[in-house]
């Protein structure tokens, strides 16, 4: 699919600059001062003509390096691809008919289970409820004439063990954007119990699964069933019965609220369910099959993936600057349900991850025109998206900024050269 100009068009092209010289305002536009500021750091950059697919500008594209939450563009489309948009995650509770007295909550994978009263909004908008649920226990119960005594919970659909990667900052626990993966969590794992979680970054706990298990009884009390029942860890029974269930918003919701601020939960949750739909296992370790097997089939080159996680916190994950870029091209025409990606990412100056970026001082003249997938880790910054520069043109562009240990400064040094691609646009060059 790429972007390289025909060899005698060039030569074409050079014949008639011969016979009519390039006029002025035609000239290149060079990025070289902005290329070389100190806090450009390993840089992976590649910049696209959208209409024409021309590439302008290329540097250590094809090398395959840690993307930061730019790997959330990718999650977004294996989700699309594997579950579609108006996928909804149904979490069920089941009793048990060789012990009705007996009931099992079963994480489905939606971290947006919330413990919040069915008139208090949680983080995720119209996310469902425990109360909910235990509402439609309590109906079952009185209906059937049980009496709940034992509480279990069931954590067991994802394989593997490891639900915090070795190489993801621990801090990410204290300072609020990850919580361990698991497949039963309530308000992705959120501490914040005694007032309306309504925050992204919230302190999170340590162990969700346990988490949730305390909060399902808390809220089964309130309706005074399971009093003194303490909840324990065990595999759903064969040929137990659904007695309550609540369903996730759908997919495409997920998506826009994980570009829009980066959320991490979101993404592991989504890419496990995909890899599961796809017949792995749901860990870790499935990630690169997973997501090698969806882009594949979409005609892309999947040789260089190595796919750690689908939050792109991992510094071991790895892609080439050009395979994002590749992918946005799917995005930016839509194909099948890509719009939904496009339409969930920030945009400058306006909304999400980028709504102070590009928005104030000489960068202002962006405010609008920057619609991007923002990235952080400690050893790097990147940014991938769209971009319609001041001579209209619009431009698809990705690029890391890497360093043992990444500075705002870096940050800002990568921002002015995407300033640069918006005042270059057509012309842009070394």
């Amino acid at each position: 699919m790429k972007k390289r100009i025909l060899g005698f068009m060039v030569v074409l092209g050079l014949g008639l600059t011969a016979l009519f010289p390039t006029p002025a305002f035609a000239a290149s536009c060079t990025a070289a001062k902005q290329l070389a500021s100190k806090n450009i750091k390993d840089l992976h950059l590649e910049v696209l003509n959208a209409e024409t697919g021309q590439q302008l500008l290329g540097i250590n594209e094809t090398d395959s390096e840690r993307t930061a939450s730019v790997m959330k563009l990718l999650t977004a489309a294996v989700a699309i691809d594997v579950l579609g948009p108006e996928h909804q995650i149904t979490t069920s509770v089941y009793a048990d008919p060789q012990n009705p007295g007996k009931i099992y909550l079963v994480g489905a994978g939606d971290v947006t289970l919330s413990r919040m009263p069915g008139n208090v909004t949680s983080y995720y908008a119209k996310a469902p409820k425990l109360d909910t649920l235990t509402r439609q226990i309590a109906s079952w119960a009185r209906l059937s004439g049980v009496a709940i005594t034992e509480v279990s919970i069931d954590n067991s659909l994802y394989g593997g063990n490891a639900d915090y990667h070795e190489t993801w900052d621990r801090r990410g626990l204290s300072q609020g954007y990850m919580a361990p993966v698991s497949a039963l969590q309530i308000d992705a794992g959120r501490i914040t119990s005694t007032q309306n979680p309504n925050r992204w970054l919230a302190k999170r706990t340590t162990k969700p699964v346990d988490q949730a298990g305390e909060l399902f009884l808390a809220s089964l009390n309130k309706r005074n069933i399971a009093v003194g029942a303490k909840v324990i860890q065990e595999v759903l029974p064969e040929g137990a019965i659904a007695i309550a269930s609540v369903q996730s918003r759908p997919l495409s919701e997920w998506i826009s609220n994980m570009l829009r601020v980066s959320d991490n939960s979101l993404a592991e949750a989504m890419a496990r369910n995909a890899s599961l739909a796809l017949g792995f296992d749901g860990s870790m370790g499935s990630l690169t099959k997973t997501y090698a097997q969806v882009f594949q089939a979409r005609g892309l080159d999947v040789s260089k993936l190595s796919i750690i996680d689908a939050s792109g916190l991992s510094r071991l994950n790895k892609v080439p600057a050009e395979f994002v870029n590749d992918l946005l091209v799917l995005i930016n025409k839509g194909v099948d349900n890509y719009s939904v990606i496009e339409a969930g990412m920030p945009v400058s100056g306006k909304s999400g991850s980028l709504r102070t970026r590009f928005a104030t001082g000489s960068k202002a003249a962006t405010r609008g025109l920057v619609t991007a997938k923002t990235g952080f880790i400690r050893t790097g910054y990147s940014l991938a998206g769209f971009l319609t520069a001041r001579d209209g043109t619009e431009l698809i562009f990705t690029v890391y900024n890497l360093s043992p240990r990444a500075t705002f400064n870096n940050r800002l040094a990568m921002d002015n050269l995407v300033y640069r691609l918006f005042q270059c646009g057509a012309k842009l060059s070394l």
